[in-house]
Formats: C-alpha cells, structure tokens, sequence
C-alpha cells in the first residue's frame, strides 16, 4: 500500500545521490581493477559492459518490487544494502583482485569476472532505486509522464555531477579504497533521508564507511612514510593519480647485491626500472637501444621523447651526453612527480617536460616544426596505455607522417613495441613506421634470433634512404648493433590508421 505523504524533495534528493554514486562507483572501479588487470580498452569495456547489465536488471527487478510493496521503508533497505556492499567492495578488492589475477590469465575473462564479482551487487541495487522512487512519486496517471521525466533528470544530473566531481576532484585527492567508502558514505546518508532520520542502521553504516575510509588512508601514508625511511623495502607503496594507480617497489637486482626500484601502472610489467645506488645507468635491456640513435647520427643535439615513465633513459641522455638536449612528454603528471620523488628526477640544462597527450604535442608540434630549423634529431616513443599495447593513435600511419615532419633530414626515430616479430601487433606498427620512413630496422632486445618469443622490440627508422655505415665506436655499440634483424621480415599487418587501428585485439592475440 502506498503513502500519499511521499515527499518529492526527499526523493528527489535521494535519486540525485544514487545517480551521482553510479558513475563515482564506476570511475572509482576502473582504479580498484588498474594495478591487477591494467587500464586497457579490454578492462574499460568489461566495467562498462558489466555496470550497465547490472544496473539494466536493477531496473528490472526494482519496478517489480516497487509495484508489490511501494513503500519507503522498502526503499531504504535497497539504499542502506547498497551502501554496505559498496564499503565490503572497498574493504576486499585487492585480495580479490590479487587471486583472480594469478589465477585467471586471459585478461578478457579476469576482468568481466573481477568487474562483476566486485560491482555487479552494487550496481544492480542502485538500479533498483530509479523506478522505486518514481513509483513512490507517481499518484496521478495523467501526470506520469511529468514524474518519469523529472526524476530520470535528477538522476541523469547526479550522474553528470559524479562523473565531473570523480575524474577532477575525488581522484586527484584520494585513494580509490577510499573514494567507494565515501560512495558507502554517502549511500548510508540517502537511506538515512528516506527514513525521515529515524533510523540507526544508516548512521551505523555511515560511520562504518568513514572510519575505514581514514584507516585505508592512514595505512597508504603509513606505508609511504616506511618506504622513504629505508631502501629495504619490506612491501611496496601505492600512488593514485588521474590516469594511474602506480606500484612502487623494490628488490634486489638478478645475481647482484644492488637494489632496483621499480615503477609498476598494471601487473603484467614493469614501465621503469632503476638501480637505486646508480639511477643515471640503466637497467631494462631495451632501453638501452635508444644509444642506437647516437650511432646512425652521431651529432644528436635534439632529442623528442615520448613517453616518461620513471625517466630513465632522460636522465642516462642528459647524464652521459652534456650536450644533447631532451624534450619529454608524458601524460601524466603524477609519474612525473613519483619520478621526481622516488626515481631521482631533477631539474637539468637541456631538459624540458611537457604534460599532455603525446598526439597532441605531435600533432602541434609537428605542424610547428615543419617551417623551422630546429627540428629534432631523434624521436624516441615509448608510450603504454598498459603493460602489452601502446595507445592505437600512436601506433598509426598518419602519426609516423607527423613524426618525420618534425625530424632533420637525417633524423633517427625509434620505438619500443612489445610482441613477438611474428606478431600482428608488430607488423601493424612496422607497416605504420615503414609507410613514413624510407629506412627501418628491427633489433630484438632480449632474444635476437627468435621471431616467436614476446619481447622488448625496438624499431630503428631512419628519415633517410641510405644507411650510413659506420663502424661501432666502443663494444657498447657493438653489442647493441649485434642484435639486428638479419633475416627476411615481410609484414602481415597493414599500416595501422587513425580510422582502423585493432591494437587490443592484435595484443591479445600474442
């Protein structure tokens, strides 16, 4: 039996919160799943797809329950049970997280199971609130049309705020734990509205949220401070920022006593590398190649990277060449700052540092530079949306044009791919470097003879058409050059374009 004395307001209120807290749940959610599943389009897809089933049965199933039993206490147990379930999310995801991850390895399968293990509940509770409330509201039939636009406004409003207020504020400020127990917060008040303030289990729940929220925070800072007491590290350290959930970590060095630090954004590898004793040297094989730049254009003054990470091959470049200037862009201005804090990046003559999209700077720049004479000398790229797949728009054959253009006539480009040579994914992108540059070579970074193991690849392009020959100045260089691709290479991918780039796919499939 339904009251006639529903407040409009109230629930007005309360379908403006649930809708906020539906897209401040998923944003949060794709922060929770990052450092065991990555943040590729596959991982993005499994949250979305996941979500929106769920919500479309909350649908469902609250229209049933609200023509049955449309009453406000009813409606209050959906909210109050929501909140709950969302702070349990918070509490266990990441030992959730860290079993399915080592357990389930095909990344399809282990994020549509983490997204649904995780968010599926919640999600299909906050559903049910749409149609409950609108079933409270309506007692006119010949109005209903105005209830059932008014409250999928409020809804639809709270759904804008909440995505704006996820992505700039919330993430910027707080950890992802911490930002579902605000959303159990927040939820744990709705119910406490619908009830007029007469209830005891919303406070309790409301107090629940807020207490583990301090406490995941407090334990985050906690465990910063013990890693910046001591390089024995006992654990690792956690930094949200607004494009990643970064791991930092450190073990001992394979066969040595010296330590390495690492960067982590996803599980599946490590983005930096860096001995803590010796951090202007280094560590992964691969980036070792980009010296190779050094040797098909000795005279290197300009230098373009794409993609920071723990800036390792930055501070090598401006470190043991003085005179060679480094121009860095990285998306995310957290790396840089966990960089700066844990990887020994300083402030360098020669070195600047650009904060945004690496098309983007491409893009402008490329039109900039293509009428003036500072042009760069090499352009190295090492961009990762995740640990297997860079970013389809820089993998494409219009963004390799725009890199020659912002080259010297005699410019060297390289780019690191992870694939193996007999891989789709990396025949898509030679295709891509090839229909740009007249000269490109392959160095396989770890196994130079196999075409089947996934690797480190490094693509050498040359903007000219003949290869200068050039004795190896040192056994360095020569160790390098070694690795070269001798055998025959014809690419089973076409050139990748900005209109059809199946990067995702073609990783997978390695």
């Amino acid at each position: 039996m339904v009251s006639q004395n529903v407040n409009g307001r109230v629930l007005g209120v309360v379908s403006f919160l649930c809708g906020a807290c539906v897209m401040v749940l998923e944003m949060a959610g794709s922060r929770v799943v990052a450092p065991y599943m990555g943040t590729s389009l596959v991982v993005w897809t499994s949250l979305i797809g996941i979500i929106m089933v769920s919500l479309t049965l909350g649908y469902w199933l609250g229209g049933i329950v609200a023509d049955r039993r449309p009453e406000m206490s009813i409606l209050h147990y959906i909210i109050l049970a929501a909140a709950l379930v969302t702070a349990i999310v918070g509490a266990a995801a990441s030992p959730v997280l860290e079993a399915l991850s080592s357990s389930v390895r095909n990344v399809y399968i282990a994020s549509v199971i983490a997204a649904a293990v995780l968010f599926a509940v919640p999600s299909a509770l906050l559903g049910m609130v749409s149609p409950f409330i609108v079933r409270l509201a309506m007692h006119n039939v010949l109005s209903s049309g105005g209830t059932v636009g008014k409250f999928s406004a409020l809804s639809s409003a709270g759904s804008i705020i909440g995505t704006f207020l996820g992505g700039f504020v919330l993430i910027s400020f707080f950890s992802s734990r911490t930002i579902l127990f605000m959303v159990a917060f927040t939820l744990a008040l709705a119910a406490l509205i619908v009830r007029g303030g007469r209830a005891v289990l919303p406070v309790i729940a409301a107090i629940f949220a807020a207490a583990c929220g301090f406490y995941y925070e407090s334990d985050d800072m906690a465990r910063e401070a013990r890693f910046m007491a001591t390089t024995e590290m006992s654990g690792e350290i956690t930094v949200e920022t607004h494009y990643n959930t970064i791991r930092v970590m450190e073990r001992a060095a394979n066969g040595t006593n010296l330590r390495i630090r690492i960067l982590q954004t996803d599980p599946l590898g490590a983005q930096s590398l860096m001995y803590v004793d010796r951090p202007n040297d280094l560590y992964s094989d691969y980036t070792k190649f980009y010296d190779l730049a050094f040797h098909y254009k000795p005279d290197v003054k300009k230098i373009l990277m794409l993609g920071g990470g723990g800036y390792c091959v930055p501070k090598h470049i401006t470190a043991t060449r003085p005179g060679a200037a480094v121009d860095v862009v990285e998306l995310d201005p957290g790396i840089t700052g966990v960089a700066r804090k844990y990887f020994n990046l300083e402030d360098r003559p020669g070195q600047r540092i650009f904060h945004e999209d690496a098309r983007m700077f491409v893009n402008r720049e490329s039109e900039a530079l293509s009428q003036n004479a500072q042009k760069y000398d090499a352009v190295f790229e090492d961009v990762f949306g995740s640990s297997y797949n860079i970013p389809f728009h820089m993998t494409t054959a219009e963004c390799m044009k725009k890199i020659r253009a912002m080259m010297t006539d005699d410019g060297v480009f390289v780019v690191n791919i992870i694939s193996s040579i007999d891989g789709e994914l990396f025949s898509g992108i030679y295709s891509s470097v090839a229909s740009a540059f007249p000269t490109v070579m392959i160095y396989p970074a770890t196994y130079p003879n196999s075409s089947r193991v996934r690797q480190n690849i490094m693509i050498v392009a040359l903007a000219n058409e003949n290869e200068p020959y050039r004795v190896p100045d040192d056994d360095y260089m020569a160790s390098l050059l070694a690795h070269r691709w001798t055998n025959s290479f014809v690419p089973r991918v076409a050139a990748f374009t900005d209109a059809f780039a199946p990067v995702e796919k073609h990783a997978l499939s390695l």
